[in-house]
């Protein structure tokens, strides 16, 4: 009994077998599942990309200036948010206050001697007439004619230096302004720190406050002469940037340069390469970008309709693009000629037909003549 229990397990074990192989071969001939895709008409552009990067679009840098005068106090700190006329900071010239004395001084000084001159001319009056009582009118004009012009002389040089100590007065009321620094923008303060012995030296140094509008911020970069060809104010950009994998910012062209920037390497090389500045403005949410980063402005240039692939359906060995289409239920290599690339779609122009079943994304093992079934 138990050997033929043996046996009958045998023959189902073996039947099992057979056909598992038989479905697995099927499964084989049948081949990989592929998706496949057909050329569509769509309307695309090609990309420009240009290496940028992210500036303020306003701010305001304010220096240590040994000239007008040593730091007396600083007003604003670091992350502050402050307005157009915000008052920064104060500074102290010992130099500009003794000159605003003598200058009071100078001042009060020609008044008095104006006042001198118009009382003698008034003493000078009163002896005219007592004398024209005395000999005539005529003759007392003739003998105080002298002292006269003598006086009138005096006031007005008394007038001019009254006059000239009333321009270094408002020489002087400018300075003395300038002793107050107020921000000329709306903005946020980026640094604030009092100067050290060297930056008083006047040497190289950190300012004394940075203030930046951190709205509106721009991207700039450099195109080249065939560049600007393509590239006019108010076109689209997309900016993206390594610092931020993942996330993308809308852009706008500001403004491309009349005059170009000639590169260090080609006055090196004695070439004429010039490049010109581009400026982009940045919309959205720019929180995430600071000032000083890297970005690649992708520059929407060369409208046109075409027929167009997904980018994956099209390989290249080094020798020319090629595709794999699906027919009688294999693949087959078929070479094509590409145009633009626009984002994840490349344009065809030779190659394959209206109809053709082009496979995307195929398996690593896909090659020329493999069956495949199409999902």
């Amino acid at each position: 009994m138990k050997k033929k229990t043996w046996i009958a397990l045998g023959i189902i074990s073996i039947v099992l077998v057979m056909i598992s192989f038989s479905v697995y071969r099927q499964v084989l001939a049948k081949g990989p599942s592929v998706k496949t895709t057909e050329i569509k008409q769509e309307e695309i552009s090609s990309l420009l990309m240009v290496p940028g990067t992210v500036q303020l679009q306003a701010e305001q840098i304010v220096y240590a200036t040994p000239d007008k005068g040593e730091l007396k106090e600083l007003l604003v700190k670091e992350g502050q948010t402050i307005k157009k006329g915000t008052v920064l900071a104060k500074l102290q010239n010992p130099q500009l206050e003794l000159e605003i004395e003598q200058n009071k001084i100078a001042i009060e000084s020609a008044n008095l001697k104006i006042n001198q001159m118009d009382k003698k001319m008034k003493e000078l009056k009163d002896k005219e007439k007592t004398l024209a009582e005395q000999i005539g009118k005529e003759e007392a004009k003739k003998q105080i004619a002298p002292e006269q012009e003598q006086l009138e002389m005096e006031k007005k040089l008394a007038d001019l230096d009254l006059k000239q100590t009333s321009l270094q007065k408002n020489m002087i009321s400018k300075r003395q302004a300038e002793l107050e620094i107020k921000s000329t923008i709306d903005g946020v303060v980026l640094s604030a720190k009092k100067p050290d012995s060297s930056s008083e030296a006047g040497t190289m140094a950190e300012p004394i406050v940075h203030i930046g509008k951190l709205e509106g911020m721009t991207a700039s970069g450099l195109l080249s002469e065939y560049d600007t060809l393509k590239v006019n104010s108010g076109q689209k950009v997309i900016i993206k940037s390594d610092a931020v994998q993942g996330q993308e910012w809308q852009g706008e062209i500001m403004k491309i340069a009349i005059l170009p920037q000639q590169s260090q390497a080609g006055i090196q090389n004695g070439s004429q390469a010039v490049q010109y500045p581009v400026t982009v403005k940045i919309s959205g949410d720019t929180k995430a970008l600071k000032p000083g980063f890297q970005v690649i402005m992708e520059i929407e240039t060369d409208k046109k309709s075409a027929t167009v692939l997904p980018i994956d359906a099209v390989h290249d060995d080094g020798d020319k693009p090629y595709v794999f289409i699906v027919k009688n239920g294999k693949a087959q290599k078929q070479k094509v000629k590409t145009g633009i690339t626009s984002g994840e779609r490349i344009e065809i122009l030779e190659g394959i037909g209206k109809g053709d079943q082009v496979i995307v994304n195929g398996p690593d093992n896909l090659k020329n003549g493999l069956e495949v079934t199409v999902k």
